[in-house]
């Protein structure tokens, strides 16, 4: 597997996950600019328990642009596969993922691809 194609799964992802949040929050709220989600999704506490993964992703974007300090490629699939493969509920990223997957379609679908491009676990 390479650092892009992880990349772009764990991308597609998060994508997936903030665009289901931001309807949630548009269902509540009302309609968000772009800006004005992009600000709530920086800042809000709701939506703090997405961190693990926008760092991972940060992480996966290092690597692939050969970043001195980027983290080897076995060290970034065992931190997406820890995140996602399955999800562990006793996490805040867990739980909120797990429920996500529940609602949302499309998070199902990248969830999918996501657990396809990290390829079996090592002894599976």
């Amino acid at each position: 597997m390479s650092a892009p194609a992880l990349r772009a799964a764990m991308l597609d992802l998060h994508r997936a996950i903030l665009a289901a949040e931001r309807a949630t929050l548009e269902r509540i709220h009302g309609r968000l600019g772009g800006a004005e989600f992009l600000q709530i999704a920086a800042d809000d506490p709701k939506l703090a328990w997405l961190a693990p993964l926008s760092e991972l992703v940060v992480a996966l974007n290092d690597a692939e642009a050969g970043a001195e300090e980027a983290e080897d490629l076995e060290a970034l699939i065992e931190r997406a596969r820890r995140l996602v493969a399955p999800p562990d509920p006793g996490t805040p990223f867990g739980r909120r993922y797990l429920s996500l997957l529940q609602r949302s379609p499309e998070v199902v679908v990248a969830h999918r691809t996501a657990t396809q491009a990290l390829g079996p676990a090592p002894g599976a």
